[in-house]
């Protein structure tokens, strides 16, 4: 019977091994992923559905990445192979997907040729180090015509590097935006502005524009990129038979100009003000201070020596209220807006035209109308009875023809958008590395464009993920909670051994007294 027992106990061992492995086997050879992370982080949108599943012809994709690598390399490697596994998946039949590992010399050459860029990688294996080239490049082939990663950084953006090399092999044409230019504006033209304008350029063409004539035809969005000086009376007709024919224009406009070294700011008058009143909206001059704000480093003397220390800044706010109704700014977590202005709707505005705010700034927010914009002011010096939340962003559409008629020829009247943000210093080269003032930036150039292919995915890496602040009392007791959790624990663990060590010799003793 004990016998028995044990042939039918190894026997079953058996056979749930059997069944776990093939279950690891069949998990490994068909696809299937559940994503419980925020945003879908970790699935491919719906943008680049929608784009795989209007591809007219097959799509070669050929990924050459060097098997073998540490961690974290490795372990990108097979976070490739399985985000392009559902490309395939998605492409209905339409991705003829390679994933090649370029360790023969025939590959390597072939990996080299098509753009991929060798990396030199620290190797440490059997203790051994060595410097390994290393190839972590994709591919992309479409109806005669080449795109290519050249190596793969990391992740985070990884799905829109795919989709956005896919987006310019099967688009049709490029749209062009033109960027006003004449007022101080950033332009392409613009050395200080380039790093900015690559990226524009990657998924569009920027073009500067000047309304001394009239708007080139092949101009599909108009933008002004922070003016700061007047337009003439023609540049303004211009802007409005724009608008009236249906046209998308975006604005970027800072009411004040700020001196950074001594943290004073003037006014900058543009002349669009009186437009903007026109159409019903209100930028006062006016600074948002907001207690949800960036963080900068200054230097503070101490005694002969300086030191840095790193304070909160409320001229900086960070807005995290979004329309999540809107395709521009559904995804973002947060963005900063320096030196922003709010717009306001004022009361008995023209009916054609309707305004919906995209962000916003906290509850804690306030106006400020002083020159002074000093870091060292605390946040409590800065309430006054002007309290947010204040519209940062937003969009004005509607028929413009019927509030500001231009004296130009206009076509057919139709229904245009302005975009308009309360500040442009996010393209001045000190705030336009910021990545996600950078999305913000692209997701409303794309929407101005009418394209939505990329805008929930450009978002996915700019999390925001603030600590909540907390009441003193809530602080101190969290903090010596922790200093005091484990001398306590220790302590009531001494004690309560202690006590059952008493209590064992108590019952020894009256053992042996009954003995």
């Amino acid at each position: 019977m004990r016998r028995q027992a044990k042939v039918f106990s190894w026997t079953g061992a058996a056979v749930l091994l059997t069944a776990l492995a093939a279950a690891n086997l069949l998990s490994y050879l068909l696809f299937v992923r559940v994503d419980l992370s925020a945003h879908q982080a970790y699935s491919i949108s719906s943008g680049t559905k929608n784009l795989l599943h209007g591809l007219k012809d097959t799509l070669t994709i050929k990924a050459y990445y060097t098997a073998g690598l540490p961690p974290p390399y490795g372990l990108d490697r097979q976070y490739l192979r399985d985000l392009l596994a559902e490309y395939k998946s998605a492409g209905r039949g339409r991705i003829q997907l390679e994933f090649i590992d370029p360790s023969s010399e025939k590959r390597r050459r072939e990996a080299l040729a098509a753009g991929v860029a060798p990396l030199q990688l620290s190797v440490t294996s059997h203790e051994k180090f060595e410097v390994k080239e290393s190839l972590m490049g994709v591919v992309f082939l479409y109806r005669g015509q080449t795109e290519v990663i050249p190596a793969i950084n990391g992740v985070a953006d990884l799905e829109y590097d795919l989709t956005s090399r896919i987006k310019k092999l099967s688009s049709a044409d490029t749209k062009t935006v033109g960027f006003i230019t004449g007022h101080g504006e950033a332009a392409p033209d613009n050395p200080a502005n380039e790093p900015l304008f690559a990226q524009v350029s990657e998924q569009m063409k920027a073009k500067a524009v000047s309304l001394d004539q009239p708007v080139p035809a092949d101009v599909d969005a108009l933008w002004i990129w922070g003016p700061t000086s007047p337009f003439k009376p023609a540049e303004l007709e211009r802007l409005k038979a724009w608008l009236s024919s249906g046209g998308s224009l975006g604005l970027l406009l800072s009411r004040r100009e700020v001196d950074l070294h001594r943290f004073t700011a003037r006014p900058n008058a543009t002349g669009l003000e009186p437009l903007l009143a026109q159409w019903g909206l209100d930028v006062p001059e006016s600074f948002v201070a907001d207690a949800q704000c960036e963080k900068i480093q200054m230097e503070q003397p101490y005694g002969p020596f300086r030191s840095v220390i790193v304070v909160d800044y409320p001229f900086i706010p960070v807005a995290s209220h979004f329309d999540r109704s809107h395709p521009a700014v559904r995804g973002l977590d947060a963005v900063s807006f320096p030196f922003v202005s709010p717009i306001r709707v004022k009361a008995g505005g023209p009916t054609s035209l309707v305004y919906t705010s995209l962000v916003d700034s906290t509850r804690t927010s306030w106006l400020r109308s002083q020159p002074s914009v000093t870091p060292t002011t605390p946040i409590e010096e800065l309430v006054t009875k002007d309290q947010g939340p204040f519209s940062l962003a937003g969009v004005l559409q509607g028929d413009f023809s019927k509030v500001t008629p231009a004296a130009g020829p206009v076509t057919t009247p139709r229904i245009g958008h302005l975009i308009i943000v309360g500040t442009a210093q996010q393209v001045r080269p000190q705030f336009a590395g910021k990545q996600a003032n950078a999305i913000f930036l692209m997701n409303l150039l794309e929407w101005s464009l009418q394209d939505e292919t990329l805008l929930s995915i450009r978002s996915k890496s700019a999390a925001y993920r603030p600590l909540r602040p907390l009441p003193l009392a809530a602080i101190l007791t969290a903090k010596y909670s922790l200093i005091l959790f484990l001398p306590l624990t220790l302590i009531a663990a001494g004690l309560w051994y202690y006590g059952r060590r008493k209590a064992q010799r108590r019952e020894l003793a009256r053992d042996f007294d009954d003995a």
